[in-house]
């Protein structure tokens, strides 16, 4: 028969996927690595079982097309209003400091601007699917911890759109214009996003009710790949890429009531099409090459982990995340992601990035793919056991707490707040004492104060200094930003507590009262009322008469 040969290639595929998959996620790996894997193996830089790689290649295609249609299924206009404002700051610096500190990295190891900027953005991103799947797999995607991680992911997936429209740019003018393409990229994404926009709203919409009204599941399905293929060949024909109309053809379809049944109904295609995409890129992956510049693969994956590991620490604990969930963040986002493998084929494809260059960098994104459920298993229980020994003073601080009533809580354990607490003292008043600095805590309970580690913007922190039973809370942080969040924390968890707060300046002193603070001292117009005080005695004192010489 003709297209037998066809048919192997697929047997030859599905049977890869059936051994290699459950094998790694037995060993807790991941499905992933396990597609990964097997497509190296079967490919043509191993066994070669594969005859038509071209043909794998579309599939491959298909398989992207199908992942950015689901990405924008999940990125509804409600998902995005629910991020709050201190993870989109999170997220966004995230992207944006590690694609250019990568990207400086990337010109100093002598890369051309387009391509730095490519591996730049491709590396910044991080793997959707790996994380989603560890996340579910611990039960954590509706933790605080899980939230935020999901939403800076809803974040980087914002980023695969206008990485793809640039690199077509790119590729079309052979990297001349950088910034002219920049230009470029923008006004097609504008552009494009308008324009289907207005489609899906006044035809798509109206023609699945249509569809709907037939009420045939198959023909509701069969309308929907429809339209995520149709959309696809038309920004195509438009000169973008088909990865990018399905993903704008998912966030419309992720705005209309029939998304539920949408996503259901993709969820077969979906899973079958992603797994063939990830062994197609496994059969991209030459291992000879990476071996003979083995030392270039290991310091390529060992330097995106720590770069991207202490990016995401020092801005988690720069947006006031925990010290615990700050590394957790670092550990669990400073892979490379499954985007980086379509964006960088694509980049050597048209010349933008040189396959010297490309083939060990995908090498050792899936290299850092690889060590993320290594790091669930083994370092967040170390990070677990060292959180426990937090979890015990915190335990301290309930059971002190627990035995006060009408207390103050004194936030801050600075200048300000050592004299407030030594007054409380002098005045037989209770109180406890919560700052974020451990060398303050451990100076303060040297010296007998009831001194805790605690993050005060956090309700369950406040709880545990006993809020319920508190009189008074005292803001003596001097970070306006973080006495605003406490404010709001208090007023909303706990409104009976009594708030005074320490104003640096006349506008933050007034934010705090507009804000219900009862009492904040402004210390700009405190220091001028003392200082103008005394200045006046000073000036009204009488004047010793002078002395006279005889001479």
């Amino acid at each position: 028969m003709p297209h037998t040969h066809y048919l192997i290639d697929v047997l030859v595929l599905l049977g890869a996927a059936l051994v290699a998959v459950p094998l790694f996620q037995r060993l807790r790996l991941g499905g992933v690595l396990g597609y990964l894997v097997a497509g190296l193996v079967v490919g043509p830089h191993a066994l070669a079982l594969i005859e038509e790689v071209d043909a794998a290649r579309a599939l491959a295609e298909l398989g992207v097309v199908f992942l950015l249609f689901a990405i924008g299924l999940e990125l509804t206009w409600d998902r995005l209003k629910a991020i709050g404002l201190r993870t989109y700051g999170l997220g966004l610096a995230q992207i944006g400091v590690s694609a250019v500190a990568i990207f400086a990295l990337a010109r100093l190891f002598g890369l051309s601007n387009p391509a730095a900027l490519i591996v730049g953005g491709g590396l910044a991103l991080s793997s959707t699917a790996i994380v989603i799947q560890v996340l579910g797999e611990r039960a954590q995607t509706k933790t605080i911890f899980g939230r935020t991680v999901i939403a800076i992911l809803l974040l980087q997936d914002l980023a695969v759109g206008p990485l793809l429209i640039l690199l077509e740019v790119l590729g079309r003018d052979g990297g001349a214009g950088l910034w002219t393409a920049l230009g470029l990229a923008a006004l097609k994404a504008a552009a494009a996003v308008t324009v289907i926009l207005l489609i899906g709203k006044y035809l798509l919409t109206p023609a699945l009710r249509v569809v709907a009204g037939a009420r045939s599941p198959e023909l509701f399905a069969a309308a929907a790949l429809f339209i995520a293929l149709g959309t696809s060949w038309v920004t195509e024909q438009a000169g973008l890429s088909m990865a990018f109309g399905a993903f704008l053809a998912g966030m419309v379809l992720g705005e209309t009531e029939f998304h539920p049944q949408i996503e259901a109904d993709i969820a077969p295609f979906r899973g079958i099409l992603l797994g063939l995409f990830f062994m197609t890129v496994g059969m991209t992956i030459d291992l000879g090459a990476a071996a003979d510049n083995i030392l270039l693969v290991l310091g390529l994956t060992v330097g995106l982990l720590a770069l991207k590991g202490v990016i995401l620490f020092a801005l988690g604990r720069l947006f006031r995340q925990s010290l615990w969930r700050s590394l957790r963040l670092a550990g669990m986002l400073s892979q490379g992601g499954e985007f980086a493998f379509v964006l960088f084929g694509i980049a050597m494809a048209v010349g933008v990035l040189p396959d010297a260059s490309g083939q060990p960098l995908l090498v050792a994104v899936a290299l850092t793919m690889a060590v993320t459920p290594l790091y669930v298993t083994f370092g967040l229980r170390f990070i677990t056991f060292l959180e426990s020994r937090e979890a015990a003073s915190q335990s301290d601080l309930e059971r002190v707490a627990g035995a006060l009533s009408g207390h103050a809580i004194i936030i801050g354990f600075g200048e300000v707040g050592r004299i407030v607490a030594r007054l409380q003292r002098a005045h037989g008043q209770p109180y406890v004492v919560l700052d974020m600095s451990p060398r303050r805590v451990m100076e303060g309970r040297a010296a007998g104060e009831p001194a805790f580690y605690g993050d005060a913007t956090m309700a369950s922190v406040l709880h545990a200094a006993g809020a319920e039973q508190a009189r008074a809370l005292l803001i003596a942080t001097a970070h306006p930003p973080t006495a605003r969040r406490i404010v709001e924390t208090a007023r909303q968890h706990y409104p009976h507590l009594i708030l005074l707060a320490r104003g640096g300046d006349e506008i933050t002193t007034r934010e705090l009262r507009q804000e219900g603070v009862r009492e904040v001292v402004c210390e700009t117009t405190e220091s001028a009322l003392r200082l103008s005080g005394a200045l006046t005695e000073v000036v009204n004192e009488p004047q010793p008469e002078p002395s006279r010489s005889i001479s």
